[in-house]
């Protein structure tokens, strides 16, 4: 008996090799890039990055531009995450200075005492 779920991704994944094979440049074109990790996701996009890869070198030039985006927002996603993974720690280091930080009640009481001490060596 087949799972529910191996169905679908078994039906998605033929009606995607199907498009691709078309003769058809936009369905060519609209197979690939419905492989976009923006839409389909991390998993689909690098299960089916040899395909996208394969459509940088088709004959027409509409599929390779959507093969170009798909990359392109790969490589815009990738990078986005890097820079959230390095920039955690600054931010954590940055939350805890802030709670050094005096408040402002404790600031102004701070200047006010600055301010007599300063008068009273007049």
């Amino acid at each position: 008996m087949v799972k529910k779920g191996e169905s679908s991704a078994t039906s998605i994944t033929e009606r995607l090799d199907r498009d691709l094979q078309s003769a058809d440049e936009v369905v060519r074109g609209d197979a690939v890039r419905s492989l976009c990790p923006c839409h389909a996701g991390w998993e689909a996009f690098e299960q089916h990055v040899s395909v996208v890869f394969r459509s940088l070198r088709d004959r027409n030039h509409v599929v390779r531009a959507h093969a170009l985006h798909v990359f392109e927002d790969a490589v815009r996603m990738q990078s986005a995450e890097e820079l959230r993974y390095y920039l955690e720690p600054g931010e954590e280091k940055m939350g805890e200075k802030r709670c050094r930080f005096r408040s402002m009640e404790q600031r102004l009481e701070a200047r006010r005492r600055n301010r007599l001490r300063r008068l009273q060596g007049r």
